[in-house]
């Protein structure tokens, strides 16, 4: 950018000698013709202006600049924050969705025929023809084979294994599965089998003229000594009668929906066991 008042490079002290002789002449001009007081002020007052506006144009850009900086300082700070929240919001989802499955556990189930304690599913299977959950409790907690499993809704299931910290679920739609019920009202025996559809079950050997309907609610009758009688089982979805066919081909929808469990009742209808001692 070229000098204003010295537009070839010369030294310095130079320079400082001819700005000190121009001011002298000025001042003394200045007293011999009033008047030049007022021209050099006018003539000086674009540069003060121009000086004036850059000093203020620097001052922004410094605030804009200091005020990007504290947001982008303010952005990571909230960033890391955020990372630093989500597992504790993840974690306060799970808990908010267990404590809705427990009060849906409850109030499905006001008055437990037995002893129940609260376990939490850890894994599922869901294999063709296999309904099986495995849930954190074992022997050590007085889990036993055969034991009944409820959830919201009914009856769940039964243990098939244990072992010492975990055991097996096998669901009532598992193909090993059959459960004695019968319906609300009636002392009729029926028996509901396991097909490996997890939101279908069958009753299986009633003849064609059954009186069974669409909408018959299905529950344990006791008999077999594992079930206690009175818990929902489910309910009769389906009656085809097909007249090639000596059977009624009858479907029912559980009562509980299988394949969303992440919490179940494990049930003790008789006295609580002692978990088991390890030597």
């Amino acid at each position: 950018m070229p000098a204003l008042f010295f537009p070839h490079r010369y030294p310095p002290l130079l320079r400082v000698a001819v700005l000190v002789l121009l001011s002298a002449f000025v001042s003394v001009l200045s007293k011999k013709y009033p008047n030049m007081e007022s021209v050099s002020l006018t003539m000086a007052y674009p540069v003060q202006w121009t000086s004036m506006q850059e000093a203020g144009f620097w001052r922004q850009a410094d605030n804009y600049l200091q005020s990007r900086a504290a947001l982008e300082s303010e952005n990571i700070r909230l960033h890391a924050e955020l990372i630093r929240a989500q597992p504790k919001l993840l974690e306060a989802d799970i808990l908010r969705n267990e404590n809705r499955q427990l009060l849906a556990l409850l109030d499905s189930i006001p008055q437990p025929p037995g002893k129940v304690t609260v376990a939490q599913v850890i894994a599922q299977n869901f294999s063709p023809g296999s309904q099986l959950l495995t849930v954190n409790m074992g022997a050590r907690a007085g889990v036993f084979v055969g034991q009944p499993v409820l959830a919201a809704g009914g009856v769940a299931g039964q243990v098939i294994r244990v072992s010492p910290m975990s055991s097996q679920v096998a669901l009532l739609s598992d193909l090993d599965s059959s459960i004695p019920v019968q319906p609300v009202g009636a002392d009729t025996p029926l028996l509901v089998d396991g097909r490996g559809d997890i939101d279908r079950l069958a009753i299986p050997f009633q003849p064609r003229n059954t009186t069974l309907k669409v909408g018959d609610k299905l529950v344990t009758s006791g008999l077999g000594g594992r079930y206690p009688p009175g818990l929902n089982v489910g309910t009769i979805s389906a009656v085809i009668h097909n007249g090639d066919q000596p059977f009624a081909q009858i479907a029912v929808q559980p009562a509980v929906r299988l394949g969303q469990l992440n919490t179940v009742l494990m049930l003790w209808d008789r006295p609580f066991p002692r978990p088991a001692t390890t030597p």
